[in-house]
């Protein structure tokens, strides 16, 4: 049955890291994680730097590729998020990192393909977010948060190229500084994205249109993804505790929802 509707979530606790991930080590500033074709011991991220395969037992990290050929525009940017695509692509939106500088327009979200090469594919993008596509491989999907908007794209699978960027759902509450963050696709097509700074996760239609929504007593709702019928969603630390202690309280908890309906599958990155 198609979910939707309204649900409160209670606090289900954290979870570790190496049990959401198989990851038994500590690996910095790899926010961006994929699973890669044929290997059981190695994962690739995109870290601070570029993409790299990073060893899931002892945490050794090597580089593949760097975003940037210039090292003092590499210093300043990291990566934020990404997936892989129906060929194995690694897609990885980066953007300014808040420890050198604040938030421009200077991300670009990147592409590495099997054959190790690296294209620039959307430029001037401020906080690059969740990347998915639809269930016929057709169309592209891209949060770009601070434009409150998730976008579409024609999307070649053969070739891997978009066009015809265009507006597919856009946030209105009015909360203070709500955006949308990271989402995960469902089978039936439908879009569950996390509304950072509002507390909830939203499920948009294929059509663009709000027809569900999950309420969560935490306002940093960062990003769902599906095990299964359920929904697990992450939380970031309350920016503001003073002023919002009940959310303080749950910020950075992990949250899980049965909701139904399961996920498209999750590409892994193939090296040719």
């Amino acid at each position: 049955m198609p979910w939707g509707g309204l649900a409160d979530v209670p606090r289900t606790g954290m979870l570790p890291a190496e049990e959401m991930f198989g990851l038994s080590a500590d690996v910095p500033d790899s926010r961006v994680t994929a699973d890669i074709e044929g290997s059981d011991e190695q994962v690739i991220v995109g870290a601070k730097y570029g993409y790299a395969t990073v060893d899931k037992k002892t945490g050794e990290m090597r580089y593949l590729k760097k975003f940037f050929d210039d090292a003092e525009q590499g210093k300043r940017m990291r990566a934020n998020d990404g997936t892989v695509d129906s060929s194995g692509r690694f897609w990885v939106g980066t953007m300014n990192d808040s420890r050198v500088t604040p938030p421009t327009d200077e991300g670009v979200v990147f592409r590495l393909d099997p054959d190790m090469t690296l294209h620039r594919m959307i430029e001037k993008v401020t906080i690059p977010n969740s990347i998915g596509w639809s269930a016929d491989d057709t169309t592209m999907f891209f949060t770009d948060s601070p434009t409150k908007t998730i976008f579409q794209f024609d999307y070649d699978a053969a070739s891997g190229n978009i066009s015809n960027r265009r507006p597919y759902f856009t946030y209105e509450g009015d909360e203070e500084g709500a955006v949308p963050d990271g989402f995960a696709i469902d089978r039936q097509g439908c879009l569950w994205t996390a509304i950072y700074g509002a507390g909830k996760v939203v499920r948009v239609s294929p059509e663009g249109r709000a027809i569900g929504e999950i309420s969560l007593p935490t306002r940093c709702t960062t990003c769902p993804r599906f095990v299964g019928e359920d929904l697990i969603i992450t939380s970031a630390e309350e920016e503001d505790p003073q002023a919002h202690p009940d959310s303080a309280r749950y910020g950075g908890s992990v949250f899980k929802v049965h909701v139904g309906v399961t996920g498209q599958p999750v590409g892994k990155w193939r090296r040719s």
